[in-house]
């Protein structure tokens, strides 16, 4: 690892803001649901980005034109989000939110692995390592936390079959988006494959819930939902999966419990602790290690 190049650069800060969208995108669902139910939430921003992104995509001239182009990476949108949110939403419904944080937290610890062992990519040591720190600010994040429940087997059990296939996600999102196609016509297909199931699980949760549309604030959460946790958060993963290694990627994920934490302080006037701030500290540190590392060795 040593001096970033453009290429490599791009992908990490289009990683940072997927991260930011896809954290903020969290609480900004979260207050929704006061108005709408979650699965139809997912369903509906979803279904509203597939106009300007197919726009996107044929102003760009990357069209697929044959199957073989389409159905890779439409069954990776299956796959992920897809199998991934029903996976996660049925275990959410079943345990409690510190197991979620904790299980969710071990993905950046086995995806180097996964991508060493799947798709031969070497990682330096500080990305492991920095991977145990920000797990430990996890922790730190989840110490005293009062949660409605407790703990389930088969939840946790579901919880973590979710992390797992995001974390397959990840490498079967690598091996698509570095083998030739381009990686704005793979993002626009897997939200499409990930607006078809979100769609069977809309309607198999029940009756579809339109937000109250005449409402500004729904109004401003519906276009964030739409530009911010769909589009940039999915072009933004593309785009850096086509550029950088897994384990930078698995990483950058550590920041989601960071962001979701800042977001619900600003979007749900949620308190935070001296415990969350130190957790947030932790977690951070934990993602600038290996770059601290790649400078100090750049310079010798």
């Amino acid at each position: 690892m040593g001096r970033l190049t453009g290429r490599e650069l791009t992908g990490h800060v289009a990683q940072v803001i997927s991260t930011a969208g896809f954290g903020i995108g969290i609480m900004v669902q979260k207050d929704m649901t006061q108005y709408v139910p979650a699965a139809d939430i997912v369903a509906l921003q979803l279904t509203l980005s597939l106009a300007p992104m197919w726009l996107i995509c044929a102003f760009l001239g990357h069209l697929p034109r044959r199957m073989s182009e389409i159905l890779p990476g439409l069954l990776w949108g299956c796959l992920t989000p897809g199998l991934v949110f029903l996976f996660a939403s049925a275990g959410a419904a079943l345990t409690d939110g510190v197991s979620i944080a904790l299980i969710w937290g071990m993905a950046p610890l086995i995806v180097p692995f996964m991508g060493r062992l799947f798709l031969g990519e070497h990682f330096h040591w500080t990305l492991s390592l920095g991977a145990v720190v920000s797990f430990a600010g996890i922790i730190v994040l989840t110490l005293d936390r009062q949660e409605i429940g407790a703990g389930n087997l088969a939840g946790n059990l579901l919880v973590g079959a979710g992390m797992l296939s995001a974390a397959f996600g990840q490498i079967v999102g690598r091996r698509l988006n570095t083998r030739g196609a381009p990686w704005f016509r793979i993002a626009t297909l897997q939200v499409t494959g990930a607006a078809c199931i979100a769609w069977v699980a809309a309607l198999f949760d029940g009756a579809l819930v339109i937000p109250p549309l005449d409402n500004s604030v729904v109004q401003v959460q519906l276009v964030f939902l739409v530009l911010g946790m769909t589009m940039a958060n999915f072009i933004g993963y593309n785009l850096a999966l086509s550029r950088i290694p897994v384990a930078w990627i698995s990483l950058y994920n550590s920041l989601n419990p960071v962001i979701g934490t800042i977001a619900a302080v600003l979007i749900v006037s949620a308190l935070v602790r001296p415990v969350d701030i130190a957790g947030i500290a932790i977690v951070m540190a934990g993602v600038a290690l290996p770059h601290l590392a790649r400078i100090a060795r750049a310079r010798h």
